[in-house]
């Protein structure tokens, strides 16, 4: 460290570079300290902390990612890097500055491929010197940007003239870049309203993107480019207001928080419970809050999930090839050349199955183990490799050529599903109540109008995986990342025609499912049970994450159409709603998920006369599938969209309207299931009164009236789920206990340890 600068090596970690800022920032005047409040506030939106701990600001620069956080920072401070080469015998060194030229195209700069980068010069600021970084992603923890920018600006002494600005933005070029010419024009300039307006216009000129610009959403980026800039200006006027520069009217009360930066509270949490009756014998668990049964495994990272197995004898790793079209039929499928490398044993296609063999499903076999004939969606599976290890089977399955002939249309969307009539058979169903046609005719007032909600990732933090093991006289045994052991069972017996008493399938624990491994589970597990048969040899394959999201489907989306008839009051006397789901390419549970969904619509509310439709749409994506509320929350989405629509145009508080629309016990629901104990009214006023509801909707409302940019908002959403299947034998379970002469306990129980305590609970019971 030196008067003008910290100087960090190149591959000193993010989190030391960050620990360090901080101490200076609190033991250093803060006017020396602003490019070290920047960066650590940039640093605290840097990917995840994981990362952070191991990754260094030495390879964030060489990288030269055009949507790094970290250089437009460096870039718009003009940061010095200590560059040293080693030719011909002798050591040279040279300084580099980052700013103007340093990235000369995609990932490169002015370094020489012989040179190493040995460190970073983190400048101290002056009094009159100003510098803010700001990132906009989808999300605020570890998440790349859409768009970042950095202003580094030095104003003529005690004034807002800026004497010197530097402009650093990612995410609008192949590298991060500067706008020079902005920054010129603002030289000599005050910086306020009059000066941002003009930058605005400047700065769409001179940061063009085309249309095909890789990323997309050109319109919003451009956006976003203004929007930071202007944010920067906020920041940096409140700066100058604070030290007296210029007047605090400057800048109105109402836009002040506009600037203010994102600060993560820090995170509480509670456990509520019931304590239980002092006459309660010690040994007896029941009501009391018991700890997770295998916590302490996982917490210390001894827990044994499928990959964790320890590697057999013989044991081969199973490599995907996965289609790249949307829709295509396969012209060609060879794998000769992937067979010729040395350690790959075999590769195995629809060839290698009978058309039954196939055909598989959770329900309707309307699937295939290896895509025949024709691809129906990007990442559907066409083939596996088998070979000695992970690398070179993934190595394999990539030099497996498929050659497609595209075909038209491809379906993607709900949208163009209803255009092209893609539906699945037998659809669409309705379920009704009452008469909507004469309730309309009657009506005071009818809206029609539509919601959608789209789909959601599980990100379950295991991927799909499994490990098939030949045993002695034609048996295999599986140990599978799935919630439904049995279904892998009984479709491995189908694919190997092996009696379903000779396939074992165990599923120890599961690093989360969130219904993600109800019924996809057999993608990975079915060929690797195939080969592990098919060979003789222990089997593998674990998919990486992008495989994962690939293959597996996602939550269903929705759209929903609707037609309501209400009274002035709000009342609802009728509703005709049309329900649509993506249900991807197959049928998986999507029938179920749509039931379930437009028997959830109405939520709480009683509606006399009711006409709902459902629709299973089929298109070309990764076939959808369970995820937890199975259609539940989409449904309940679509009744308060309507139960709004409905206050909005009477001009009454939503809460009257719910209150006014509300079942009452004895009420009978669309689909004919008497409600007997529904204390809906108890429940919401419970829930207002315990959240101080109407005191925080009056600070809401505001601290909204007081601020322009930043909004806050908050709701109460009543539910009624039911918890049962609709298919009567689903509602079964059962456990056997097996007690030993030593008094030791074997509890054997059909649900799956996904996470979610199951285990413990049976225990506890």
């Amino acid at each position: 460290e030196s008067e003008e600068s910290i100087y960090f090596g190149a591959a000193v970690s993010l989190m030391e570079i960050d620990a360090l800022l901080r101490q200076r920032i609190e033991e250093l005047p803060e006017a020396q300290t602003r490019l070290f409040q920047c960066a650590v506030d940039m640093l605290h939106y840097f990917a995840g902390k994981q990362i952070r701990n191991v990754a260094c600001l030495g390879g964030n620069i060489m990288t030269g990612s055009p949507i790094s956080d970290m250089n437009p920072v460096l870039t718009a401070a003009g940061a010095r890097l200590e560059v040293a080469s080693l030719v011909g015998g002798k050591t040279s060194h040279r300084t580099v500055h980052m700013g103007t030229g340093f990235f000369t195209g995609y990932r490169r700069n002015v370094i020489e491929p012989h040179e190493v980068l040995l460190g970073i010069h983190f400048q101290k600021t002056t009094p009159d010197q100003h510098i803010v970084a700001f990132k906009q992603a989808r999300r605020r923890d570890d998440d790349i940007a859409i768009v970042n920018a950095a202003v580094n600006v030095r104003f003529e002494p005690r004034t807002n003239v800026v004497a010197e600005i530097s402009m650093a933005f990612g995410g609008m070029a192949p590298t991060t870049v500067l706008a020079p010419r902005t920054s010129q024009m603002m030289v000599k300039q005050p910086l306020d309203h009059h000066l941002v307006e003009r930058v605005a216009e400047s700065l769409c000129g001179e940061l063009p993107l085309a249309a095909s610009a890789p990323g997309g959403m050109i319109a919003y980026r451009r956006a976003l480019v203004v929007s930071l800039i202007f944010k920067a200006y906020l920041f940096i006027s409140r700066k100058l207001s604070e030290a007296g520069i210029i007047s605090r009217d400057a800048i109105p009360a109402e836009e002040r928080s506009g600037a203010e930066l994102f600060h993560t509270p820090a995170l509480r949490s509670s456990q509520l419970f019931e304590r239980v009756c002092s006459e309660q014998p010690v040994c007896d668990p029941i009501g009391r809050p018991e700890v997770h049964a295998a916590a302490l495994k996982q917490a210390t990272g001894e827990a044994i999930y499928t990959d964790d197995i320890p590697r057999m004898d013989g044991e081969l790793y199973l490599g995907l090839v996965l289609s790249t079209k949307p829709r295509a039929k396969i012209t060609k499928l060879d794998a000769s050349e992937a067979l010729a490398l040395e350690g790959v044993h075999a590769f195995f296609s629809h060839k290698d199955l009978t058309e039954h063999e196939n055909e598989v499903g959770p329900v309707f076999h309307d699937e295939h183990v290896f895509a025949a004939g024709e691809v129906h969606c990007y990442g559907q599976i066409v083939g596996a490799v088998a070979a000695d290890n992970k690398a070179l089977a993934q190595r394999a399955a990539r030099l497996v050529r498929v050659e497609y002939e595209e075909l038209a249309p491809v379906i993607v969307t709900i949208e163009q599903a209803i255009e092209q009539g893609s539906y699945f058979p037998d659809y669409p169903r309705y379920v009704n109540k009452g008469n909507v046609e004469e309730a309309f005719a009657a009506a005071e007032h009818t809206y029609e109008g539509s919601c959608r909600m789209g789909g959601q990732e599980h990100f379950y933090l295991e991927t799909h995986a499994a490990v098939a093991v030949p045993r002695d006289s034609d048996e295999l045994e599986l140990f599978c990342s799935t919630q439904h052991p049995s279904e892998v069972q009984k479709l491995v017996a189908h694919v190997t025609t092996l009696p379903a008493h000779r396939v074992v399938c165990r599923a120890k624990r599961l690093g989360g499912g969130f219904g993600g491994k109800e019924s996809r589970g057999i993608s990975v597990a079915l060929p690797v049970a195939l080969a592990a048969y098919r060979l003789r040899r222990p089997v593998r394959c674990m998919l990486d994450r992008d495989e994962d999201m690939l293959i597996t489907g996602t939550r269903h989306p929705f759209l929903f159409k609707y037609k309501v008839a209400f009274a002035s009051d709000g009342l609802i006397t009728a509703c005709d709603i049309e329900c649509y789901n993506n249900a991807g390419w197959s049928m998986d549970l999507s029938f179920s998920v749509l039931e379930r969904a437009m028997y959830h619509f109405e939520n709480c509310y009683r509606i006399p006369n009711v006409r709902v439709g459902g629709w299973v749409c089929k298109t070309n994506l990764p076939s959808n599938t369970a995820f937890r509320g199975f259609g539940g929350p989409q449904g309940m989405f679509a009744g308060e969209h309507i139960i709004r629509d409905v206050a909005r145009i009477v001009g009454r508080d939503v809460l009257d309207v719910m209150r006014l629309n509300f079942y009452k016990t004895g009420d009978i629901t669309h689909y004919n299931q008497k409600l007997e104990h529904f204390p809906i009214e108890r429940c919401l006023d419970d829930c207002l009164a315990q959240s101080r509801y109407h005191e925080k909707r009056t600070e809401v409302a505001k601290f909204n009236r007081e601020n322009r940019w930043r909004k806050r908002g908050m709701a109460v959403i009543p539910t009624k789920y039911g918890i049962a299947f609709g298919v009567m034998h689903l509602n079964q379970a059962g456990a056997l206990i097996n007690v030993y002469g030593d008094g030791s306990v074997l509890l054997s129980h059909g649900g799956v340890e996904i996470g979610q305590g199951l285990n413990t609970k049976m225990i506890q019971c």
